[in-house]
């Protein structure tokens, strides 16, 4: 029952994250927002999970995972009646961002499991971590029929409700369990706001970018801040006891490099993934490309891509042991940028768009992020896996919300001033960008961690006394 349960609100709640792509361009003209306001919407989501999930694993870890998933679950709740009832962009921001806390439900829900059965958590693991998948694929699937069939409320309210039903059922059926008297979160609040706040005045820059200008005053003090805001938070970092982030494990060599790859692929295969559903959307009557194509289609368009990447994931498992990371990653990046490329060269057509999708998010993807994380394990000791996987994940989160807003300033930058809608070139231009973010890591791939069998070197102040995990 208590498995049940969790599966049924992480497919939920992926799939509440996963709807508002589809429909962004109704949204956007629901809403009278460019390219560049709309690409917050995606934007404030990524980041908030990528800044909060290790706050909130911490707070999981020690007050208990069943308090921490019906507090994230609420949260939830309130931020999809938001983004469902928003009439202004500053609204649905707000309910993105609530939305965003989502992402840490998945370590949430893993903290219980290893609280109830810990004989038998790989499996467990694998359950949730493949629902939570599910849910992104059913999201992206449904999400288009709703706004069409309903409306863009409903595609947000339906599901909305449904996680407020489970999270009541998840408070009556979960067990609680007791917290153990002097134990507590030590939380980098500081860490945590300047981080985001750094992050902030860089999205903010880049959507007012196209409007502004490179070298008005807004832009310039924006850029300040930015720096200003990020070497405060190193400096705090550095200093930490506990820090958000341990800058100090960047410095090992699988680390770093995975680190940097993970961010690059996330802009990288990002930009396609924000772009299209732009393109698909274009009236070709009024700016001579695209398909006009309605919410419901752009779901079926983005869909095959998501349902071969949810298949791949397994499967490069089995490569990795065989191959290796650092040639798998390799290969997920070159198929990635080829996607890139097609798309750059060729968008005319429905094959055109499947393709380059099946390229970018499902196979390029869907195989350079699990081998990526495979890497970054195997460069660490047991004790470190989940700090190090957690840097991983936050920078492949803050390259995904890069790329969705540098696509979005190209597009919104190129907009013609005959139709007011952003021209093919500048489509080109934002997937021709996505294949070179791709390649560039290349250079570097040879610092990835080469066997998924590999023994981690003991770190200076470690003393290791096992193997790491394969």
């Amino acid at each position: 029952m208590t498995v049940a349960v969790l599966a049924a609100l992480v497919v939920a709640i992926g799939a509440l994250e996963s709807m508002p792509l589809p429909a962004l361009p109704l949204i956007q003209r629901e809403l009278g927002l460019n390219p560049a306001q709309a690409a917050l919407l995606a934007t404030t989501l990524l980041l908030t999970g990528s800044v909060t999930m290790p706050t909130i694993a911490k707070l999981a870890d020690a007050r208990g995972g069943q308090r921490t998933l019906l507090a994230l679950a609420w949260c939830i709740v309130v931020g999809g009646a938001f983004s469902a009832f928003a009439g202004s962009l500053p609204v649905m921001l707000f309910g993105q961002f609530m939305q965003g806390l989502g992402a840490a439900i998945v370590p949430a829900t893993f903290v219980v499991l290893r609280e109830l059965f810990p004989e038998r958590m790989s499996v467990a693991v694998g359950v949730i971590t493949g629902c939570f998948t599910i849910g992104g694929g059913v999201g992206v699937l449904a999400a288009g029929p709703l706004a069409d069939a309903l409306s863009r409320r409903w595609m947000f309210l339906l599901p909305t409700l449904i996680v407020a039903a489970l999270a009541v059922v998840a408070h009556l059926t979960l067990p609680r369990r007791t917290v153990h008297k002097g134990r507590s979160a030590r939380l980098d609040w500081p860490g945590g706001v300047l981080l985001a706040a750094t992050l902030a005045t860089i999205m903010l820059n880049l959507s007012w970018l196209p409007r502004n200008g490179w070298f008005s005053f807004t832009t310039v003090a924006l850029l300040v801040l930015t720096v200003v805001f990020g070497t405060a938070w190193v400096l705090v970092e550095r200093r930490a006891a506990d820090p958000m982030v341990d800058l100090r494990m960047l410095g090992r060599r699988g680390v770093w490099s995975s680190s940097v790859v993970a961010g690059m692929l996330g802009a990288g295969y990002t930009v396609p993934y924000f772009l299209f559903p732009q393109l698909l959307a274009m009236p070709p009557a009024v700016a001579g490309f695209g398909f006009g194509a309605s919410s419901s289609a752009i779901s079926l368009y983005l869909f095959p891509g998501i349902a071969v990447a949810i298949a791949v994931g397994p499967l490069t498992g089995l490569l990795v042991r065989r191959a290796g990371s650092r040639v798998v990653v390799a290969g997920g990046l070159l198929l990635t940028a080829s996607g890139g490329l097609m798309a750059t060269l060729w968008h005319s057509a429905p094959w055109h768009v499947v393709l380059s999708l099946l390229l970018t998010i499902g196979l390029g993807m869907g195989a350079a992020s699990t081998a990526l994380y495979t890497g970054v394990i195997d460069s660490v000791e047991r004790a470190d896996t989940g700090v190090a996987t957690a840097i991983s994940a936050i920078s492949r989160g803050i390259g995904a919300s890069l790329g969705v807003q540098i696509a979005a300033a190209i597009i919104s930058a190129g907009t013609s001033p005959r139709t007011h809608l952003p021209t093919e070139q500048g489509f080109q231009a934002g997937f021709l960008l996505s294949a070179a973010l791709v390649l560039l890591p290349l250079a570097i791939v040879r610092f990835v961690p080469g066997s998924a069998r590999q023994v981690a070197k003991p770190s200076p102040t470690t003393k290791v006394t096992e193997p790491a995990v394969p």
